[in-house]
Order: C-alpha cells, then sequence, then structure tokens
C-alpha cells in the first residue's frame, strides 16, 4: 500500500504544479526558481521512497544503505534498479516517471506558447 501512496502522491503534485504552471504562465509570470527545485527534490525523494518499498515487494536484495545511494546517484541508480526488477518493462517505468515529472513545465510552455 505504501508504494502506491506515493506514485499517487507524485501524480496529485505533478497535476497542482501543472495547474499552477498554467495559471502563472496565463498572467504571463514565471514560477520561482525555488519553487521548481523544491517540486524536483520532492519528486526524487518520492520516487526514492517507492522504490524503496518496491523493493521489499519484489525478490530484490536491497544492500544496507539502498536508500541513500539511490539518493546520491538517482541518475544511474533509479533505472537500474527498474531496469533490473523489471526488465525492458522497467526502462519503459522510468519514461513515465521522467514524464510525470517535466509534465507540469510541458503544461506551462504549452499554455505559454498558445495563450500570451
Amino acid at each position: 500500500m505504501n508504494k502506491n501512496l506515493y506514485i499517487y502522491t507524485l501524480i496529485f503534485l505533478a497535476f497542482c504544479m501543472g495547474v499552477i504552471e498554467v495559471l502563472l504562465n496565463l498572467q504571463g509570470k514565471e514560477v520561482l526558481e525555488s519553487t521548481q527545485s523544491a517540486w524536483a527534490t520532492v519528486f526524487v525523494i518520492l520516487s526514492i521512497l517507492w522504490a524503496y518499498y518496491d523493493a521489499d515487494k519484489s525478490d530484490f536484495e536491497k544492500p544496507f544503505d539502498f536508500g541513500f545511494l539511490v539518493y546520491i546517484f538517482w541518475p544511474i541508480a533509479f533505472p537500474w534498479y527498474l531496469v533490473k526488477t523489471r526488465g525492458v518493462e522497467g526502462l519503459l517505468l522510468f519514461f513515465g516517471f521522467i514524464s510525470l515529472w517535466l509534465s507540469p513545465w510541458l503544461f506551462g510552455l504549452v499554455t505559454y506558447v498558445y495563450f500570451t
């Protein structure tokens, strides 16, 4: 149940960030860099927590400091974990996570291009 909670939280926060991006771009303003940094940080932490609890459910034998290693080497360790546990489907899942991370920015970009 924990890993589903992290996915739902990521989807909800991506939706909220998308709404903020759209509303600010309709007014001709930009999202603060600190807000974008906070979104990136929260996204990485929630995806790491998802991977940590997902490793408990699968037959993946995680090392003692698995969460720390994924946090430090996220761009390499997170896709490696997904591919190691799911094969090619893990690579698609990684692209799903990346698209979820970038979707608020893309919504803001589309709003900026078409409505301002």
